[in-house]
């Protein structure tokens, strides 16, 4: 059990202290993080079992700017060890993983309040002239503060925890655990009506209906769905790429419509330009004639690599600056004199935000080309490369949070989720390969090409309305998903029986004869609507708690 509690405590540190995304970035899903957490515990099915019901709560929890609505890598690592210490039915598991990731914002702010401090410190060393200072300021207070925040707490609940959680299951009345598995079974609604809330617009929302009746009438599996939703989905992009070509050469002198995806939230503005005429004077000085001090690609692989960091001293204050200072200090060293370095780094230390695997890197590739253009005697000012980077920074936030954790993350999630509960080992692991090959390779290939092409061309590219249509389609796929997931995961039936003088009619199988899965959907749709009123999802967490608990208790409702 220590090695267990070791392990298991190590996993809950480096959920949270993202010291290089590709290894952390999936730590953070209850549905990888279950599968892990069991392998430690030597119950990897149950762990399996436990992270996939926790993880379709969580399907539509998006993190952006900065703001956490529910920790869930504490929800799914101490949510998935004390089910499996109890020795629960993994249906109990989100009734233990909730209380968990309330408990998780405390921590996270705890965690990210104290890295503030190491940012003025490394204010003070720059200042000093003391540029190696930063690497250690970047990892080893925020990774003793996460282990001491996130670690220690998880050591204690595996190692101590055994003999307790076994005595609170059995504590608990068996029509109390019976009443737990139904609040268990209602409680991926909330996750499918976040996602619904997030990618339903009114022209989109029959896919949902589609996806969710393919699988009701004909129980089509969520590949099939999801391979359909895909070829649908091309189909209708062909056809509005085609639709834009053709208006365009009609009226070739039309103005463009631009880009209008906010920064962290999905909804629509205008998108903000890097600069003005500073900016049209730093552009006509990017060019690479002539250059004595260059970036190789080896130094641009390098720097890639080191902006995998951006977020292990992640702080309230300044985001991602200390990360980001980090990362351009290998570029910094190689383009300046020892004793202009440290000045140099000073201009990243400003507060910074964006999306910062997918979409987000082209905006340092923009600023590498810029910083070299200026290392070689182009009049950039520290004023320009940061304009560049400001103005950049909302529309690539916007892009890389919608397609990432609204759209490719849930897709990916549920069949995974779904492969899981089937007792599928392949589940889980295909949804962290997939998912992080698919979003490192597109992180890459955007820094490198932020890097040759600049920011006239990353900005032509915004205003040209191509990613709203890449956009809708995925969001035709995500929907089509999310219906399936809605029929079925969220498993509740009703057991109620009325008695019409010698006739006895079953309300569930009358249910069936107007709409397989009808009361799922009817939840699933109860819920949507709770949230586009603004009701906090916190309350309706706490309301599924309640109306589950007393709808079992009246047996109103039942798992399947």
């Amino acid at each position: 059990m220590l090695l267990s509690a070791i392990l298991v405590a190590l996993l809950a540190t480096i959920s949270q202290w993202w010291f290089f995304a590709p290894i952390t970035r999936c730590m953070t899903y209850p549905l990888t993080t279950g599968l892990i957490v069991g392998i430690f515990m030597g119950h990897p099915m149950l762990g399996m079992l436990a992270g996939a019901n926790i993880q379709l709560v969580y399907l539509g929890w998006i993190n952006t700017g900065g703001v956490m609505p529910s920790n869930t890598m504490v929800a799914g690592i101490f949510g998935t060890a004390l089910t499996i210490l109890a020795g629960a039915n993994p249906k109990l598991a989100v009734t233990f993983a909730v209380p968990f990731s309330l408990i998780g914002l405390l921590m996270v702010e705890i965690y990210q309040s104290i890295n503030s401090f190491w940012v003025h410190r490394a204010d003070a060393e720059l200042a000093k002239g003391n540029v190696k200072a930063i690497r250690f300021l970047n990892y080893i207070p925020s990774l003793i503060v996460a282990l001491v925040v996130y670690g220690i707490p998880a050591f204690c609940l595996v190692y101590f925890g055994r003999g307790w959680a076994s005595s609170m299951l059995k504590m608990i009345p068996k029509s109390l655990t019976t009443a737990l598995e139904v609040v268990g079974a209602i409680m991926p609604a909330l996750g499918i009506a976040m996602l619904l809330n997030y990618l339903g617009k009114k022209t989109l929302v029959p896919y949902f209906f589609i996806g969710f009746f393919l699988t009701a009438y004909l129980h089509l599996q969520i590949m099939a769905i999801a391979i359909f939703a895909g070829l649908l989905a091309y189909l209708i992009y062909i056809n509005d790429k085609d639709k834009t070509n053709n208006k365009v050469t009609a009226t070739p002198k039309k103005k463009v419509r631009r880009l209008t995806l906010n920064n962290r939230t999905g909804e629509q503005e205008e998108v903000a330009k890097p600069s003005t005429m500073d900016m049209t004077k730093a552009a006509k000085s990017l060019s690479p004639l002539n250059y004595k001090l260059r970036l190789t690609k080896s130094d641009l692989v390098k720097t890639w690599l080191w902006e995998q960091s951006d977020e292990a001293a992640y702080n309230y204050e300044r985001l991602q600056a200390l990360g980001l200072t980090n990362m351009m200090i290998y570029p910094i060293k190689k383009l300046y004199p020892k004793e202009r370095q440290a000045e140099e780094l000073k201009k990243y230390m400003v507060f910074f935000n964006t999306e910062p695997h997918m979409i987000g890197p082209v905006i340092h590739g923009i600023a590498l080309s810029m910083e070299e253009a200026r290392a070689n005697g182009a009049k950039i000012s520290a004023e320009d490369i940061n304009g560049v980077r400001t103005g950049l920074m909302g529309p690539a936030a916007g892009i890389g949070d919608t397609v990432q954790q609204g759209i490719l993350f849930p897709i990916l999630a549920s069949i995974g989720a779904t492969m899981a509960l089937d007792h599928n080992y392949f589940g889980p692991v295909m949804f962290t390969l997939v998912f992080l090959l698919i979003i490192y390779s597109i992180g890459y290939g955007m820094f490198m090409y932020g890097y040759k092409k600049g920011k006239e061309s990353v900005i032509s590219i915004l205003k040209s309305g191509l990613l709203d249509k890449v956009t809708k389609a995925f969001s035709i796929v995500g929907l089509m998903v999310v219906g399936t997931m809605a029929a079925t995961r969220v498993t509740i039936k009703t057991p109620l029986i009325w008695h019409v003088g010698q006739s006895t009619i079953k309300l569930q199988s009358l249910f069936n004869q107007l709409a397989p899965s009808l009361i799922p959907l009817l939840i699933t749709l109860l819920v949507w609507w709770l949230l586009r009123k603004k009701i906090n999802a916190t309350w309706i967490v706490v309301g599924i708690f309640v109306v589950g608990i007393l709808c079992s208790y009246l047996g109103v409702f039942a798992t399947i």
